[in-house]
């Protein structure tokens, strides 16, 4: 698959909330995900799930997701996340992040999250 083919399947599958089948199907075995000022990585798919996982357990309410189109520029896609939600022990948070992928070989090699700072939680570093 081409970048704007990942692109529109990963987008598709995660506006349908099947967020596990599109980790497990369109990111590469062995995939880096930069943390926090790049201080730390996670690498492989298994443990980047497994974040992901543990953090959506801390959502009691999704409220409204808005996932922007793609934005195609050679091997790399972006897009922007809007996410409304209620946090256990938290509260109403409002998540504003644009994410950038690299695809490589019709799989997704590398993501970037980037946050709009202001009253949020970012769920990554939960």
């Amino acid at each position: 698959m081409n970048t704007q083919k990942v692109a529109d399947k990963f987008i598709k599958l995660w506006r349908e909330d099947r967020v596990e089948e599109a980790i497990q199907e369109l990111y590469a075995k062995d995939m880096n995900r930069p943390q926090f000022l790049l201080t730390r990585r996670r690498k492989g798919i298994k443990k980047i799930f497994n974040k992901s996982m543990r953090n959506m357990m801390h959502v009691e309410e999704f409220h409204d997701t808005v996932i922007s189109d793609p934005l195609i520029i050679g091997d790399y896609f972006c897009f922007r996340l809007l996410m409304e939600m209620t946090i256990a022990d938290f509260g109403h948070s409002s998540v504003r992040e644009s994410w950038v992928f690299q695809v490589e070989e019709g799989k997704i090699v590398y993501e970037r999250y980037f946050n709009n700072p202001g009253k949020n939680l970012n769920l990554i570093n939960i």
